[in-house]
């Protein structure tokens, strides 16, 4: 088996049965912490679960190439800071639909979507953190309109909490409120200081 990693070839091949093992053991021996998984090809394809099935049940005899691509966290972060927008403002007309259906449809169905959203949310914020620390930057001294994005942050979050409690009181009046009036507002934001942080990292 031909195994690659970030276009040169890997001595000594990798130990594991399938490609789960054989990935685990790249990331313990060959990958320093600093570095992220990207992207796997399998024999040419990239590696998809929906095509290729999981990576515990791929075992190593079907695999005869495994190219593997990685990133350091300081590219990572800034590919985040490059694309988020667009993610960003997907949330946001997730977030408006949600909200709309709250006010008109079956709670229900309202509340499955609203779960993604806070799910994509979350997970926005979470890689905002990681991409401040990988990049060194200091959320306190980076301002927009006079706000830092420490403030932001802790309004998102703060936000968060809002959305929590009125779905644990079953307001939906008060939930579609926050998600069409302040969530969406606070995302557009995010979005438009984004470039202003991506400046700032490559300054």
């Amino acid at each position: 088996m031909e195994v690659y990693l970030d276009g040169k070839p890997l001595d000594g091949g990798l130990a594991g049965g399938n490609l789960q093992e054989m990935l685990q053991t790249l990331m313990d021996s060959s990958l320093t912490h600093d570095r992220t998984l990207t992207e796997v090809r399998v024999n040419g394809q990239p590696y998809e679960e929906a095509k290729l099935g999981a990576a515990s049940a791929l075992g190593r005899e079907s695999i005869e190439r495994l190219e593997v691509e990685t990133l350091d966290a300081r590219q990572v972060g800034l590919h985040f800071l490059g694309n988020a927008g667009q993610y960003l403002s997907t949330l946001a007309s997730a977030v408006e639909r949600v909200a709309e259906m709250y006010r008109v449809s079956d709670e229900g169905e309202a509340s499955e979507h609203y779960v993604a959203c806070l799910e994509s949310l979350q997970l926005f914020m979470q890689v905002l953190q990681t991409t401040r620390d990988a990049l060194s930057l200091d959320f306190e001294a980076i301002q927009t309109d006079g706000i830092s994005l420490e403030q932001r942050l802790e309004r998102l979050a703060a936000l968060v909490q809002e959305l929590l409690s009125a779905q644990e009181q079953e307001d939906w009046v008060l939930l579609a409120d926050v998600l069409q009036y302040d969530l969406c507002l606070q995302l557009h934001d995010w979005r438009r200081v984004m470039p202003v942080i991506r400046e700032q990292a490559l300054s």
